[in-house]
Parts: structure tokens; sequence; C-alpha cells
């Protein structure tokens, strides 16, 4: 008996040293060049079912795999969750960073606790530098198994399958703008609440004026109170006239569920329906892009209730007007 309690101590001993030098943490990284400009590349890399259906290397080993996805593409919050078999497991990813450069991702399997997914991108003129990672931290008590785990190997494989098939999609693709074929895309929108001005009837060409007077007035009242808006600058259209470019509409900030901010109306969207397509250039000219969404509304027999506007890019801190980003979104009925 003294001898198995001795064999069973020395094993805990040696696992005790394997713990104290196996790896604190594992990082995967893989790199590709795409052929493509970096602001397109990051627009398509935010979109998780774009993920799901094009470039992941998981998807094709469970055709059957269940899918959930929540929020705006590219933006905070975006979710997804995956539940499939022995393959791919369970799990989910939400964009929890956006930089100029890069995007950081949750990455949470099953049982294992949360790690990052990130991409980082680097500019290179007429193409892209992107680079996919993952990096996460490994318990005391788990160090001993990474020690005989290569999983550099184990996963770089997948990561360099999975960057191939982003290249050979994303080289075949149109750059989303004038003249282009436009992605139509239907998400779904948890409830969200603005503040906004006052609806005002107004001749389009006056958009940029009025935005640029009331943007920074909102913003500035959001800093001072230390409330944080949960997406970019943002018109709300409630009417739209082709012909003599008059509009009903207002400028506003989503910002955290209850918050009201004083001088300024709120407007409720509740949980729902809504397609969304990202525009690239001067937001006067995104009319092809609305075109284009209403010819798929009318072609899927659908209806909407006004449209929003989200202005990403900042102008003061880019000068190419087709590198601004306009996400476009037509909220169902």
């Amino acid at each position: 008996m003294k001898k198995v309690l001795y064999v069973i101590i020395a094993l805990l001993l040696v696992y005790l040293v394997l713990a104290m030098f196996g790896p604190k943490e594992i990082k995967v990284e893989r790199d590709i060049s795409i052929n493509k400009p970096t602001f397109f590349v990051k627009s398509i890399l935010g979109d998780f079912k774009f993920f799901h259906d094009e470039w992941s290397p998981w998807s094709e080993k469970d055709s059957a795999m269940k899918t959930t996805y929540k929020g705006a593409p590219g933006e905070l919050g975006h979710f997804y969750s995956w539940e499939g078999n022995k393959e791919v497991g369970k799990g989910e990813m939400e964009i929890i960073s956006v930089t100029e450069d890069s995007l950081v991702q949750r990455l949470s399997f099953e049982g294992m606790g949360d790690s990052r997914a990130y991409f980082i991108l680097k500019d290179s003129g007429t193409s892209t530098n992107v680079t996919w990672g993952m990096m996460f931290e490994v318990g005391f008590f788990g160090r001993p198994m990474m020690l005989f785990m290569n999983m550099d190997k184990m996963l770089g494989a997948d990561y360099e399958k999975g960057l191939t098939k982003l290249k050979t999609k994303l080289e075949s693709l149109k750059e989303i703008g004038a003249n282009a074929n436009y992605e139509i895309k239907e998400i779904q929108w948890d409830e969200k609440q603005f503040v906004s001005t006052k609806k005002i009837k107004m001749n389009g060409d006056s958009l940029g004026l009025f935005f640029g007077e009331n943007f920074p007035k909102m913003w500035g009242q959001l800093e001072k109170e230390k409330i944080k808006s949960t997406m970019s600058p943002c018109g709300i259209f409630y009417s739209w006239d082709v012909n003599t470019k008059a509009t009903e509409c207002a400028a506003a900030m989503c910002v955290p569920k209850g918050v009201k901010l004083k001088g300024w109306d709120n407007v409720a969207v509740p949980t729902a329906r809504v397609l969304s397509v990202p525009y690239y250039g001067a937001p006067e000219k995104s009319i092809d892009a609305h075109y284009a969404m209403e010819e798929y509304i009318k072609a899927n027999k659908l209806d909407y209730s006004f449209v929003i506007e989200e202005y990403v890019t900042d102008p003061m801190l880019e000068k190419d007007t087709a590198r601004w980003l306009t996400n476009i979104y037509y909220i169902l009925k």
C-alpha cells in the first residue's frame, strides 16, 4: 500500500514540476497576402455569417451545424455561436475591439473558457497582408499536457486552409462602391435606443450641414456625461423623395437602454429584422446602394419602416472619400 502511495506522490511531483515548465500561453498565427484594398478586406473580416458561409475551415466539417448571429457585422457586439458534431464542438465568438488595422474577437469553446482571436491588417497599397491569430492562457494544471501537444501544428493547418479560402473568395469579388454589385444581408437587431434631433423636413442637399451642426453637439454632451455611443453617428430617414430630394430625417446617436439626454429626443427601435449593406464612398453618392436595396425588397416582397445610415468613417481622419464607410440599414416591418 505504501509503495502505491509513494508512486502516486512521485507522479504528482513530476506533474507539478512539468507544470512549472509548461507554457503559460499559447499563440497560433498564420498570414496571407490578399490582392484587395485594406478597407474592403476589413469589412469582410467583421462579418461572421460570411465567415461561416464562405471561408471558415470548420464549416465543411459539419453541414448540419446550428448557428446564431446577432448584431451588425463589423461592430462591437457582433455575435456568432455554433453547435455541431465532435469535430467542431460548441462555442461562440463576439467582436470586442475594432481599430483601423485590427479586429479582436472573444472566442469561447464550451468548457474551455475565453480566449482571443484576432486579425491584424497591413496595407500594402493594392494588396493587404492579413494575420489571423489566436491566443489563450493555459491554467497551471493544464500546462504539462501542452508540453506534449503541438497546438501550432494542430490549428495552423486549419488557419492556412481558411486564409487560402478567404483569399480566393475575396479576389473574386468586386469592391462595394459605385457601379458594383451590392451584397445585401438580413440580420437580427436587438432592441436599440437612440438620442436624436427632432424630425425635420429638408432638402437632401442640406444634410451635410445639418449633420455637421448636430453631431458634434450631441457627441460633446455624451462625452461630458460619460455616456458611450454604441454605434457611429447615424442619420434616421423616415421618408425620401428621389425626384425632389425632400426628406424627413433626424441626426442620432445610439446609446445604452434607458439613457436620456437633456434637449434631445429619444427613438426606440424594437428587436427587428434588418437589411444591411455597406457602402464605400461619399454618403451623398450612395443612391445606387439604396436602389439595390429597394429592388431587393421588391423582389422578396418585403416592407420597411425607416432607414438608418451609420457614418462609420471620420472624415477628419480619412481624406479619401473612396474609403468612407456608410452602413445602411433598412428596418423591416
